[in-house]
């Protein structure tokens, strides 16, 4: 770009709004920064600064431009940090939903990483899926309706498929445990929100309105520890609560299950994609493959 180091020294002194300052930042001359500034003028045919002895200020012209062209070299250097980073180094920037986090993906990467020690995964969970535009990220896994809209093919992981469950001592206190849905002292955990459970109620228990009450937690993975602890009944499944239920810390208190959720992956459009990140993705979809295998 013929101007890109006019507009550098121009973005520099409207911040400090001082010559001095931006050159000390550029690591140039104050001469420097006023020619740059001056051929930049020169090619817009506008003043962007007024220019007083010993301070200066921007006019309309260049208040109007400053923030559009910080902002601009922002996006050059996040470009250029992202294609350096997916590039030069084996570092897979992992952001997922945090129940498939804590208890599905991280066991997994770390078994990866004992496999491939000269690859770096940093796993990251968030509820909100980062911008697709975002530069900070390879692969995105999350469930599919929050990825939807996504200018890439997603790729299913494998579904949620709930069904009631509970603590041993919350089974315990049950009188008739067939009889679950009659004792009212029984919440229901519901994870952001009330949909899944709405759903499970309008296919196998349409009369009823239980699902309108409940305690509702911000997402699955603090549902899950809230049903361990014994607060209440919680759609589970035999994938993300796979540890709970082989340890007996949840117990199925019903065999109705619905289809709550597809887990899928995304990859980022916005970073170059390494040989590393594409068998680091292969060998994710493999393993969630094996996750749905039946088990004797």
């Amino acid at each position: 770009m013929k101007h890109l180091n006019a507009l550098r020294a121009f973005e520099a002194a409207a911040r400090h709004e001082s010559f001095s300052k931006a050159a000390a930042e550029l690591h140039v001359s104050h001469t420097v920064v006023g020619q740059h500034v001056r051929n930049l003028e020169e090619w817009l045919c506008a003043p962007l600064f007024v220019r007083h002895k010993n301070w200066i200020e921007l006019t309309e012209e260049g208040r109007m431009l400053a923030p559009r062209i910080s902002q601009g070299l922002q996006i050059l250097s996040d470009a250029c940090d992202a294609f350096h980073h997916s590039s030069s180094r084996n570092i897979i920037e992992v952001v997922a939903e945090p129940a498939i986090s804590s208890r599905w993906l991280r066991r997994l990467i770390a078994d990866y990483q004992k496999e491939q020690p000269h690859i770096q995964i940093n796993l990251r969970s968030a509820w909100s899926p980062p911008a697709r535009t975002s530069t900070d990220w390879d692969l995105l896994v999350h469930f599919e309706q929050r990825l939807s809209g996504s200018e890439r093919a997603m790729n299913r992981l494998f579904p949620i498929d709930g069904f009631p469950a509970c603590s041993p001592a919350l089974f315990k206190r049950l009188d008739d445990p067939d009889r679950w849905l009659q004792d009212k002292s029984l919440l229901l955990i519901h994870d952001h929100g009330t949909n899944i459970w709405r759903q499970w109620f309008a296919r196998f228990e349409p009369d009823s309105t239980a699902w309108e009450d409940g305690q509702i937690h911000s997402d699955l993975a603090l549902a899950i520890d809230a049903a361990v602890d014994g607060e209440g009944v919680i759609l589970a499944d035999h994938i993300i609560c796979k540890r709970e239920m082989a340890s007996g810390a949840l117990v199925q208190l019903d065999e109705r299950t619905l289809r709550c959720a597809w887990y899928c992956s995304l990859t980022s459009m916005h970073r170059i994609t390494s040989p590393a990140q594409k068998r680091f993705h292969s060998w994710l979809m493999e393993r969630a493959a094996e996750s749905l295998a039946p088990t004797d």
